[in-house]
C-alpha cells in the first residue's frame, strides 16, 4: 500500500510539474505579447502627455475591476470548488458559483455604467493634489477611461471562466487566453493610436473589443464545464454566503495592490518632468515578468490541490506541497531580481526601446524605477505564494491584514524617502520595503499552525545567497568587460548572452550545494536522455 501511495505521489507530481510548465510558457506568451504592446505605446503615443494619459486611464478601472471581481476568482471560487469536487460535491459546489456570478455580475453592470457616465468626476481626484501641469493629462485620461469600464465586465467574465476551469485543474484550457487579449489589444495600439484626443479614445474602445474575443475564447475552450453555468439569483442561498465571507477579505486584498500602484501614480506625477507615469509603468511591467511568470504560475496551480488536501485532513502533505512550490518559485526569481538590478538600463532598452521615440534620458528614468522594484520580485513571490496558501485553507482574513499594513507603509514610506532626496527611485524602493512587512506577516503567521507550516526554508535561504552572490560578481565583471554598446541586435545578443551564463553559474553553484530544485531538474533531464 505504501508503494502505490508513492507512486500515485510522483504521479501527481509529474502532472503539478507539467501544468506549471505549461502555464509558464503561457505566461510567457502573455508578458511578451504585453511587452510589445507597451513597446507600441511609446512608439504611437510619442508625445509623453499622451502616454501618461493612456497609461493613466487604465489606473481606476483596474482598481474597480480588483475591488468588486478580480482577486475572488482563482482565490475564493478556485478552492471552494475544488474542495467540493474532491468532497464528491461537484453540483453543491458548482450552485454557489452560479449564484456568486449572477450576483456580482449584475453589481458590475452597474458600476460600468457609473463609472463611464462620471468618469470625469472620478478622475478629477488626481486634480486635487496635482499642478495644472498635470490637468489635461488628467482630463485626456478620463475621456479614455469611458470605454475601460465596460471592458472590465468582459474581463471578469473571463476571469470566472478562468477560476472554474482551474478548479477542474485545466489549465491548459487556461494557459493562453491572456496572450489572446494581449495581441488584439496590441492590434488596436497600432491601428488607432496616436497624439490626439480622437486616437486616444479609439484606442480604448479597441481595447474594449479585445476583452469581449477574451471572454469568448475562454468561455469556448472550456464549453463542456462551463456549460454547467445559470442565471441564479439567490443571494440569501447558505452556501453562497460562504463564498462571499471568504471573497471578501481577499477582494479588498486585491483592491490594496491597485490602490498602491494609484498611490505611486500620484507621487510619479508630483515630479516636474513629464514621462515618469509611463517609466512606473515600464518598470512594472519587467519586474513583473519573472514574478508573473514564475511565481504566478506556481501558486496558481498549487492552489486547488492544497485546497483538496487540507480539506481531506493530509496536513503533511499539504506542508509538503507548499514547502517544494515556495522554493522552487524562490529558486527562480531570486537570480531574476539580482540580474535586473546590475542590467537594470540594459534590461530596459531590450525591450522597449525599438524606436527613437524611446530616447536613452527614457530608459534610465525607467531603469531607475526597477533598481527600486527588484527587490519585490523576491518578497511578492513569497507574498503570492502565502497568500494562495491561506486562500486553501479558507483564512482570507490574514492575508487582508498583510494588505492592509501595506496601504499605510506605502504612502508613509513614499514619503519619507522623497524627504530624504532619492527622488524617483523612492516610490519603488517604498513598495518593495512594505512588501518585506507583508512577507515577514504572512509566514509568521501562518507557521503557527506547525503541521502546515512551510519547511527547510533557512537552509535553502543560505544556500540560494551563496549561488547568487557568486552570479551577481561575474556577471559584475562581464558588463565591465563586454558593455552592452552597439546596435539593437548585437545589443540583444550581448544582453542574452550574460543572461545565459549568469543563469548556468548560479545553477552550477546549486548544483554543487546540492539544492534539491537544482538536483531535481538534473536528474528530469538525465530521465529524459535515458542517462
Amino acid at each position: 500500500m505504501g508503494e502505490q501511495q508513492k507512486t500515485v505521489s510522483r504521479k501527481n507530481g509529474g502532472s503539478m510539474t507539467v501544468a506549471t510548465v505549461l502555464v509558464m510558457i503561457g505566461l510567457l506568451f502573455s508578458k511578451c505579447s504585453g511587452f510589445m504592446r507597451d513597446i507600441f505605446v511609446g512608439i504611437k503615443f510619442s508625445d509623453p502627455v499622451f502616454r501618461d494619459s493612456f497609461t493613466l486611464a487604465f489606473t481606476i478601472p483596474d482598481l474597480v475591476y480588483n475591488l468588486l471581481i478580480g482577486g475572488s476568482i482563482q482565490s475564493a471560487i478556485t478552492p471552494s470548488l475544488s474542495s467540493a469536487i474532491s468532497k464528491g460535491e461537484e453540483k453543491k459546489g458548482f450552485r454557489a458559483v452560479n449564484i456568486f456570478i449572477t450576483v456580482f455580475s449584475f453589481i458590475m453592470l452597474i458600476v460600468c455604467v457609473l463609472g463611464s457616465v462620471f468618469s470625469r468626476q472620478i478622475y478629477s481626484i488626481y486634480n486635487l493634489f496635482s499642478g495644472e501641469a498635470n490637468e489635461r493629462t488628467v482630463e485626456l485620461a478620463a475621456d479614455a477611461s469611458k470605454l475601460l469600464f465596460p471592458q472590465i465586465f468582459f474581463m471578469m467574465l473571463a476571469a470566472l471562466c478562468i477560476g472554474i476551469l482551474n478548479a477542474y485543474k485545466r489549465f491548459a484550457s487556461t494557459a493562453f487566453g491572456p496572450t489572446i487579449y494581449n495581441v488584439f489589444v496590441l492590434a488596436a495600439i497600432i491601428v488607432f493610436a496616436g497624439n490626439s484626443r480622437h486616437d486616444l479614445v479609439y484606442t480604448t474602445a479597441g481595447i474594449m473589443g479585445a476583452a469581449v474575443i477574451y471572454f469568448l475564447f475562454q468561455y469556448m475552450v472550456g464549453f463542456d464545464k462551463l456549460k454547467q453555468f445559470r442565471l441564479i439569483w439567490k443571494p440569501r442561498d447558505p452556501e453562497f454566503r460562504t463564498l462571499v465571507r471568504r471573497a471578501l477579505p481577499i477582494l479588498i486584498s486585491a483592491s490594496i495592490v491597485q490602490v498602491n500602484m494609484v498611490i505611486l501614480n500620484y507621487f510619479a506625477g508630483s515630479f516636474e518632468d513629464d514621462g515618469h507615469i509611463y517609466a512606473l509603468r515600464n518598470a512594472s511591467t519587467v519586474w513583473q515578468l519573472p514574478y508573473g511568470i514564475f511565481a504566478v504560475a506556481i501558486g496558481n496551480v498549487m492552489l486547488p490541490s492544497l485546497a483538496a488536501l487540507y480539506s481531506s485532513g493530509k496536513y503533511k502533505e499539504a506542508s509538503g506541497l507548499l514547502s517544494s512550490r515556495l522554493r522552487n518559485a524562490l529558486f527562480l526569481t531570486i537570480p531574476s531580481a539580482v540580474f535586473m538590478v546590475i542590467m537594470n538600463i540594459d534590461v530596459i532598452k531590450a525591450v522597449f526601446q525599438w524606436s527613437a521615440e524611446y530616447t536613452d534620458e527614457d530608459a534610465k528614468r525607467a531603469g531607475v524605477f526597477l533598481i527600486g522594484y527588484s527587490a519585490a520580485i523576491v518578497t511578492h513571490t513569497v507574498v503570492f505564494i502565502m497568500n494562495q496558501a491561506f486562500y486553501a485553507i479558507g483564512r482570507t482574513k490574514i492575508p487582508l491584514l498583510a494588505g492592509c499594513i501595506g496601504l499605510v507603509t506605502n504612502p508613509l514610506f513614499c514619503i519619507l524617502l522623497i524627504k530624504l532626496g532619492l527622488g524617483p527611485l523612492s516610490l519603488t524602493i517604498a513598495y518593495s520595503t512594505t512588501s518585506v512587512f507583508q512577507l515577514v506577516t504572512l509566514y509568521v503567521l501562518y507557521s503557527k499552525q506547525k503541521e502546515i507550516a512551510p519547511r527547510g526554508m533557512m537552509k535553502f535561504v543560505i544556500k540560494s545567497a551563496i549561488s547568487v552572490g557568486v552570479m551577481a560578481l561575474i556577471l559584475i565583471l562581464s558588463d565591465k568587460i563586454v558593455p552592452g554598446n552597439g546596435g539593437k541586435m548585437l545589443q540583444l545578443a550581448i544582453l542574452a548572452g550574460k543572461l545565459a551564463i549568469s543563469g548556468a553559474i548560479y545553477f552550477i553553484m546549486a548544483a554543487l550545494l546540492r539544492q534539491r530544485e537544482a538536483t531535481y531538474w538534473i536528474k528530469r533531464f538525465k530521465t529524459k536522455l535515458h542517462i
